[in-house]
């Protein structure tokens, strides 16, 4: 199988775009690991603190009982990997699925939220709310990045 090739980018006319772009790739995934290490200890499970947990939970909070299928786009998995994320959500007594529930289809399953897994929605929104100040910030900070 050949290997994917990587377009080369023109020089001097993008050098300060793509260092823009770069810094603002920086600014975001260290945003996201301080939160996600927030979010973990908040939940006392480091696990649950990756984007397809904390998605899943909040996407159920906020929109009440959804089939998987609605669930895809949120988390950006596939039908595969969606299952074994609501296997182990449904294992930790966060969510549970309930089965034939779907007007006009019998195999069709909703996924809802248990209370634990209310709490954990809860918390880590709560979480979010505690590190407001860092959204301010990367918001100035972006501003500028994008002021440039």
């Amino acid at each position: 199988m050949p290997a994917a090739e990587i377009p080369t980018p023109p020089t001097a006319a993008t050098t300060s775009a793509t260092a823009r772009g770069q810094q603002i790739v920086m600014l975001l995934a260290a945003s996201g690991s301080r939160l996600s290490a927030h979010i973990g200890e908040r939940l006392e499970n480091i696990d649950l603190a990756h984007n397809v947990p904390v998605l899943v939970l909040c996407e159920l909070a906020l929109r009440g009982p959804l089939r998987p299928r609605d669930l895809l786009e949120p988390t950006h998995h596939t039908s595969g990997a969606l299952t074994k994320q609501l296997d182990h959500l449904e294992q930790l007594e966060l969510i549970e699925r309930s089965y034939g529930t779907v007007t006009g289809d019998r195999r069709g399953s909703l996924v809802s939220l248990t209370a634990k897994g209310q709490r954990a929605a809860e918390t880590i929104g709560l979480a979010i709310e505690e590190h407001i100040h860092e959204f301010v910030l990367m918001r100035d900070e972006l501003n500028r990045l994008l002021d440039e």
